[in-house]
């Protein structure tokens, strides 16, 4: 799944791709640096980083979308280019719905749990942090000696639970429902979602009435369209 046109996002714990193929957009996920891309030429990519880069993979600093590239406003010098990335796509998909006029917030739920809120006028006006659901998990284990993490093959339902791996996981998701849940009562603002634990908090929440519009790609359609914006395609 290899063409000219290939986009990378190196992520803190998975590479995140995008190739168009034909005329269509392809998305996938692997591991950080797969063996199945080793004899690929990496200089051709279009990329951008939140996460360590290998030393044998050998990118083009000048194909590299930096925060500087990205057509939002009041943007902090250090945000991760991956917010910035799926605040800017969010922020277009908005601009063609009924709820154009109001603010909006982006959730990526990935290794950290991002939450970025943009104004209605493309404007960054600030967020919040956790770890993410896997990030808890290993952060118990790794902080608490008789605590392991636990595999995780279904989410409990019960508030409370016997065993402890799985009062891990059911306190761990808690905290990423509880932040959501609180957010959207306060703001009552449409929310965008990415990232790979997007779909189990989803699941979580489908008995609820927040407006979530699930993009799981917002960080490479966001790159893609800046790339074509730089280039003027």
């Amino acid at each position: 799944m290899y063409s000219e046109e290939n986009f990378l996002m190196i992520g803190n714990t998975r590479w995140h791709w995008a190739s168009k193929v034909k005329k269509d957009w392809k998305y996938f996920h692997t591991s950080p640096n797969p063996i199945e891309f080793k004899d690929k030429d990496y200089s051709q990519l279009t990329w951008a980083s939140v996460g360590p880069i290998p030393e044998n993979i050998k990118l083009c600093p000048s194909k590299k979308i930096i925060l500087d590239n990205v057509p939002l406003n009041n943007l902090p010098s250090n945000l991760g280019i991956d917010r910035a990335l799926s605040s800017w796509s969010a922020f277009k998909k908005q601009s063609f719905l009924k709820s154009k006029e109001q603010d909006l917030i982006v959730i990526d739920a990935g290794t950290i749990l991002s939450v970025t809120k943009i104004s209605n006028k493309g404007e960054f006006i600030g967020g919040q942090l956790i770890s993410g659901f896997s990030l808890q998990l290993s952060s118990m284990s790794n902080r608490a000696m008789n605590l392991e993490t636990p595999i995780v093959k279904k989410i409990p339902t019960e508030t409370f639970q016997y065993e402890t791996h799985n009062a891990m996981i059911r306190g761990s998701m808690n905290a990423l429902i509880g932040l959501i849940l609180t957010l959207f009562e306060e703001t009552k603002l449409p929310i965008w979602m990415c990232g790979g634990d997007a779909p189990i908090i989803l699941n979580e929440l489908k008995n609820t009435n927040i407006d979530i519009n699930h993009s799981p790609n917002l960080v490479l359609e966001g790159m893609i369209d800046i790339y074509k914006k730089i280039n003027s395609i």
